[in-house]
């Protein structure tokens, strides 16, 4: 059961971090006047990445948790 909850908190956890760091490229591009997109084709590529990477840093943040319950569960 810990297993599972220490999973779920780093997915949760990865994917907030990594919410937070896109929305924070997309101010500093702001801040910046840098032109992300010019056309719905590429704003549509850049969501695509997008769901690449939440989706990669979820599964990171997932197996990340796994193992930190498997040190957690040696200590105790």
């Amino acid at each position: 059961m810990r297993k599972l909850l220490f999973s779920a908190c780093g997915a949760v956890l990865a994917g907030t971090i990594c919410n937070i760091l896109f929305w924070g490229a997309g101010k500093l591009a702001l801040i910046f006047d840098i032109r992300l997109y010019n056309s719905e084709e590429e704003s549509a590529r850049n969501f695509l990445i997008f769901l690449i990477v939440f989706l990669l840093c979820i599964v990171a943040g997932g197996i990340y948790g796994y193992y930190r319950a498997n040190k957690f569960q040696k200590n105790t």
